[in-house]
């Protein structure tokens, strides 16, 4: 048997394939952590733009204020801000919709094919 067979069925080996999709969830995970954390960043500079934008609603009188320079760049600031949070909850709703679903079936279909593989004492 050559090098190639041996790897060859090392990974065919259920030990081997159940590393592997423990080390695909662990991956997902993390991707799943930093997905949420990149959110709730958003979600603290869109309230600090929304908190901002009110006290300079507040401090502006009339409708002819509306284009001061200063509640322009506020505006702009809260869209691209709700656009990133946007994006962000976007993403967020890909990772748990489609790639941790796929993974979480086809371990657990792992797993089933292990349970019933296994002798029964």
């Amino acid at each position: 048997m050559n090098q190639y067979q041996s790897e060859e069925k090392a990974d065919g080996a259920p030990g081997a394939q159940a590393a592997s999709v423990e080390e695909e969830l662990a991956r997902l995970r993390a991707d799943l952590r930093e997905a949420v954390r990149a959110q709730e960043q958003l979600r603290v500079e869109l309230r600090a733009a929304a908190n901002e934008l009110s006290e300079t609603l507040g401090r502006i009188g009339t409708t002819s204020d509306r284009f001061d320079p200063e509640y322009l760049r506020l505006e702009r600031r809260l869209r691209t801000v709700e656009g990133d949070l946007k994006l962000a909850t976007e993403q967020l709703q890909s990772v748990l919709q489609s790639r941790i679903w796929r993974t979480l079936v086809a371990a657990g279909g792992l797993l089933l094919g292990f349970r019933r593989s296994a002798p029964r004492k």
